[in-house]
């Protein structure tokens, strides 16, 4: 299952390179809002990746991450399938929920126990371990909830998390808002698969900063 798994990506991902192959390179970069440099063997952009930046050349397309980690097949066809699909649209500014984007609401059971639970698991009575965790991914600070913060893993796809912290009566809850621009620079497969990203690297982050405290 794992192979097939990743013969699918594999060929995922060959696919989006073809695509980017055959566009106007320079127009979709821009319409990403990322900064690129021509060479004499092609078009080196750079990509910040949460709190990472990747350099992407093209058209051998190599992928470097700046803090020398690798960079997995996932995150690769996510940046491509981003910068295939930007369409320059500017941020609205005006957030909805995942169930509320175009498309998404079938797969809100998928979103939730993939991406929701996790996160009231790790943070349900933990605001501070959340809100330091943004912090590490660069997050902005919001006045949402018990605590909140918008982090970018691509330049136009902002993400809002909010934590409400259990208590005597109500159990923990999590939500996740977009800009409603969303479905302009990701498709809707790939809005499920970077928040799954974004979960996983919200509690790594607490883990490692918690890590010698032995109390996440």
């Amino acid at each position: 299952m794992e192979l097939r798994k990743q013969k699918v990506y594999k060929q995922v991902y060959e696919d989006a390179c073809k695509v980017l192959l055959n566009a106007n390179q320079e127009e979709r970069l821009m319409n990403a809002g990322l900064r690129y440099s021509k060479t004499a063997k092609g078009i080196t952009a750079e990509i910040p990746f949460f709190n990472e930046l990747i350099t992407m050349t093209i058209p051998d397309f190599s992928f470097k991450n700046s803090k020398g980690s690798n960079v997995t097949l996932v995150s690769k066809i996510i940046m491509l399938h981003y910068i295939n699909l930007a369409s320059g649209r500017p941020l609205s500014n005006e957030l909805i929920p995942y169930e509320d984007i175009p498309g998404c609401r079938h797969y809100k059971p998928v979103f939730e126990k993939r991406v929701i639970k996790p996160l009231m698991t790790a943070f349900g009575t933990n605001r501070d371990a959340f809100r330091e965790a943004g912090e590490v991914l660069m997050g902005i600070k919001q006045d949402f909830g018990d605590a909140s913060f918008t982090i970018n893993p691509l330049p136009m796809v902002p993400m809002t998390f909010i934590l409400w912290e259990a208590d005597e009566e109500f159990p923990p809850s999590v939500r996740i808002l977009f800009d409603t621009s969303i479905t302009s620079y990701l498709p809707l497969e790939d809005i499920t698969v970077v928040s799954k990203l974004a979960s996983s690297r919200i509690i790594k982050a607490a883990r490692l900063r918690y890590a010698e405290e032995d109390i996440f």
